[in-house]
């Protein structure tokens, strides 16, 4: 005797609830079996801290300073990490050592110098950035030069690079031995990019 459309309806109901759950348990447990099983000695390795070295220099992580210059020139810097010397005293200065920090010096004008380094050091006595390594440079005119050393002062608006300097500007490769950056005048409307000792400029003529 065939099944009414009712009983056929209710049969296959049935069957979904019996077969759906189950297969979900099934889907489950092939998830859990196949998936690669966690190495405890790779998850050491791979926490790579040093809880000594944090025990006695604390520091913190993604880490931003700004300043406001006299000739109202704005500076702010970000940092990876920023740390301070062991045992810090509450009166001391500050005294700060970043790493890969990277920052902007904003001129009243609008004209915008950006930097970054490997490391750097933040000294409030002498109220000046200090980064070294690798320092890129580049500025909204087109220069892109690295150095040595690159100091930023945070009391006023002079920016000095050292230890040769070496990159592109838009007339072509420039080289020299230290540039200082400086506003045009006491307002701080403009900046001056000036390339110091032994300054050599390759031209490359553009079609």
């Amino acid at each position: 005797m065939s099944r009414t459309p009712r009983s056929w309806r209710s049969g296959l109901s049935l069957a979904l609830r019996l077969v759906l759950p189950f297969g979900a348990l099934l889907l489950l447990s092939t998830i859990f079996l196949v998936s690669r099983s966690v190495d405890p000695s790779q998850a050491v390795a791979l926490a790579n801290l040093d809880i000594d070295e944090l025990t006695r220099e604390p520091r913190i992580g993604t880490a931003r300073f700004a300043t406001v210059t006299s000739a109202d020139t704005a500076i702010a810097i970000n940092a990876r990490t920023v740390r301070s010397p062991a045992n810090p005293q509450p009166d001391d200065p500050v005294q700060l050592m970043l790493e890969s920090p990277e920052g902007t010096a904003l001129f009243g004008s609008g004209g915008e110098i950006a930097f970054r380094a490997e490391t750097g050091h933040l000294d409030q006595v002498a109220n000046m950035l200090t980064m070294t390594g690798t320092v890129r440079l580049t500025d909204a005119s087109g220069y892109v030069v690295t150095m040595d050393k690159l100091q930023t002062h945070l009391d006023r608006s002079r920016l000095d690079g050292t230890g040769g300097v070496s990159g592109n500007g838009p007339a072509g490769e420039i080289s020299s031995q230290s540039l200082t950056i400086t506003p045009l005048d006491d307002t701080g409307n403009g900046y001056l990019l000036d390339f110091i000792g032994d300054v050599r400029l390759l031209y490359i003529p553009t079609d």
